[in-house]
């Protein structure tokens, strides 16, 4: 009889467990998303201009409301509206608002483009903020007038060693950066003939 009460008594824990365990569940998945609804209702309260009635600013309104900066606000903002595209277009949705914002200011069509290749790449389903952000740069549009900078180029000549490191601004190439190098050698030497004569 001992027995048998114990098992009883086992099988009511597992079953208080298991309501527990799908109880915290529940709040955890509600935390994934929450914040794709914070940045939707906060999206809202700044369209609508819902803050002048608290506040003479939005920025103020960020503040003493939320105890948050505009930038923060807008990050959150940016993550909710990367996740209405994602969802939008029928696909998981991040985790977490930091890998969400690796998506924002691309073109809608582009985040979709940047996840779907994320989600593809990661290990468990769950791509990392890294994974994101690798595949959000491979989509964002150069700025006017920045070049790729180039890398630095080691060379072997007879009698030395020659390593070029290209500077961010004032790379013209290769040939042009040697025969740069090769006027200011022999400047130099020059100099040192005059000298020691």
């Amino acid at each position: 009889m001992a027995l048998w009460n114990s098992e009883k008594k086992q099988a009511a824990d597992d079953v208080a467990r298991r309501q527990r365990l799908a109880e915290l569940t529940a709040t955890a998945k509600r935390g994934l998303v929450a914040f794709a609804d914070t940045g939707t209702a906060l999206a809202a309260i700044q369209a609508e201009e819902l803050w002048r009635l608290e506040a003479a600013t939005w920025d103020a309104w960020c503040s003493k409301s939320l105890g948050l900066t505009e930038r923060r606000v807008a990050q959150l903002i940016e993550a909710a509206k990367t996740c209405q595209t994602l969802k939008a277009s029928g696909l998981s949705l991040p985790s977490s608002e930091r890998v969400a914002r690796e998506l924002a200011g691309l073109e809608p069509e582009k985040q979709v483009e940047a996840w779907l290749e994320a989600t593809a790449e990661a290990v468990d389903g769950e791509p990392t903020t890294e994974l994101v952000a690798k595949a959000a740069r491979k989509r964002r549009p150069r700025k006017a007038g920045q070049a790729k900078l180039a890398r630095p180029v080691s060379l072997k000549v007879p009698g030395a060693a020659v390593r070029i490191v290209p500077r961010k601004r004032g790379w013209t190439g290769l040939v042009a950066a040697l025969e740069h190098a090769l006027e200011l050698a022999r400047r130099q030497a020059d100099e040192g003939r005059r000298e020691a004569a």
